[in-house]
């Protein structure tokens, strides 16, 4: 009765947990998810993404696009005080600068940020030192990593010291020493430190992060190495070759002719011997003389054959499927205007979980500049307002109308009806309402000023004539 009734069980539960043979069967233990990406094996799929990027042209482009959508903002205040919002995008741009930026001096604030994004993209995660003048430091993944000597009441998995919740407290920073060796200099408390990665689980499972990308590197991968074979054989079947066939038993290598001896159709006797086959050149033309019942034929092998093209392609899509991109971003004649729009609209959806993670980074960076720019003397604040009462914006840039006079028509009868507002349509295409009417409001100041009209209102389409007759 027992082996029926666990027979009855097996026949009305979950597949998934009998692969009966026909697939591999998983591990029935839950790991947290840096068991899977401790030590070693994190910095594995570190130089396995940066080496892809290395030579294969698809990856790089991957991330650029990526970067593209996910890692371009603009900074504005938001606050009833005009003069507030100034100062602060004033003083937002100018510590935008590489010098008053990074600590290397290389990268201004936008490109820091996008290049934190490209790391968390490749490497799982990154960190960003908040130094005490104002500045940021870039510290690398693979830099992350347990001190030296760790006392034995402290827990640090992979580089970062936790509590019992999971929750940061400092992180042990290594720098370079040379091309590839390394060594601890610091530990950096988890409040100057903006750890940005990709987390998909609770903190008490994962204090490291994986990039969605880890599930396209064999693929791309495969991608990449049978790209070099295909064109090793497309190369080899470029290559002129011919087979040669005979009815006797004469070898056909090609005999020279010797000028001072005459022709090779007879020897000294008088009697005609095979000459095998003469190939010449005559201007651009060549020629192959051959004996009667010879035959030459040409060798040729069409590779890469159209079967290798799909199933690449196939697997091109999806590797693209790790980070959201649409198949038709890659190849721009795989769909009609209207499906690649459709897939950039649901591509645009999938960004905004991404773009998130920015904003939230960018507003840990703009409450330390706050208080940087407050104690330093160079903000000060309006009576009653407190730094917490601050009001600013991190808008991502949109992109530009597809079909200007019918989407600008559509956006005026939304904001009309009440279902749109003009604030929202401008950061979809990636401008500020605001800015704008302060730039129109200058623009026609100025137009006055030179005595020329200007017309801003839509002009109503004027409805066809028709023929009464009819």
């Amino acid at each position: 009765m027992p082996n029926l009734l666990n027979r009855i069980g097996s026949m009305f539960g979950y597949d998934a947990l009998e692969p009966n043979g026909r697939r591999k069967k998983t591990s029935r233990h839950v790991y947290r998810e840096d068991f899977h990406t401790r030590g070693n094996k994190h910095r594995g799929l570190q130089e396995n993404a940066a080496d892809l990027v290395r030579n294969l042209s698809l990856a790089g482009w991957m991330v650029r696009r990526h970067l593209d959508y996910v890692a371009q903002f603009e900074f504005h205040g938001r606050n009833d005080n005009d003069e507030l919002n100034r100062q602060l995008e004033a003083l937002m741009a100018e510590d935008a600068r590489p010098s008053r930026c990074d600590v290397s001096g290389r990268f201004g604030r936008e490109k820091m940020f996008r290049l934190a994004e490209a790391r968390r993209v490749l490497d799982g995660d990154t960190g960003l030192v908040k130094l005490r003048d104002g500045r940021l430091q870039g510290i690398q993944a693979d830099l992350l990593r347990d001190p030296d000597k760790v006392p034995a009441n402290e827990q640090w998995i992979n580089g970062v010291l936790v509590n019992g919740f999971g929750r940061p407290l400092a992180y042990g920073v290594h720098k370079r020493k040379g091309y590839s060796a390394t060594e601890f200099t610091r530990r950096v408390n988890a409040t100057n430190m903006i750890h940005y990665g990709f987390f998909d689980r609770y903190a008490g499972d994962q204090v490291r992060g994986v990039s969605p990308l880890v599930s396209a590197l064999n693929p791309l991968r495969d991608v990449y190495e049978n790209f070099s074979f295909a064109l090793a054989k497309a190369k080899v079947s470029q290559l002129f070759a011919m087979a040669f066939y005979r009815d006797s038993q004469d070898s056909v290598m090609p005999v020279e002719a010797d000028a001072d001896q005459g022709s090779l159709d007879a020897d000294v006797d008088g009697i005609e011997e095979p000459r095998g086959f003469q190939a010449f050149m005559k201007s651009d033309t060549r020629y192959i003389d051959l004996n009667p019942g010879e035959k030459a034929e040409v060798i040729e092998s069409k590779q890469p054959s159209t079967e290798f093209q799909n199933f690449t392609a196939l697997v091109i899509q999806v590797a693209l499927k790790s980070l959201d991109l649409p198949f038709s971003f890659y190849d721009e004649s795989h769909t009609n205007f209207f499906g690649s729009r459709a897939a950039w609209l649901h591509y645009e959806r999938s960004c905004k979980d991404k773009r998130d993670d920015q904003i939230e980074m960018r507003r840990n960076y703009t409450q330390w500049k706050l208080q940087q720019w407050i104690a330093g003397g160079r903000l000060v604040l309006p009576a009653g307002v407190l730094p917490s009462n601050v009001r600013f914006e991190w808008v991502p840039r949109g992109m530009p109308f597809w079909d200007p006079s019918k989407e600008i028509r559509g956006h005026v009868s939304a904001i009309k009806a009440g279902i749109d507002t003009p604030q929202r349509i401008c950061r979809s295409t990636g401008t500020d309402y605001f800015d704008n009417v302060d730039a129109i409001q200058k623009a026609i100041q100025y137009a006055e000023e030179k005595g020329v009209p200007l017309e801003f209102a839509m002009q109503e389409d004027k409805p066809e004539a028709t023929d009464d007759a009819s």
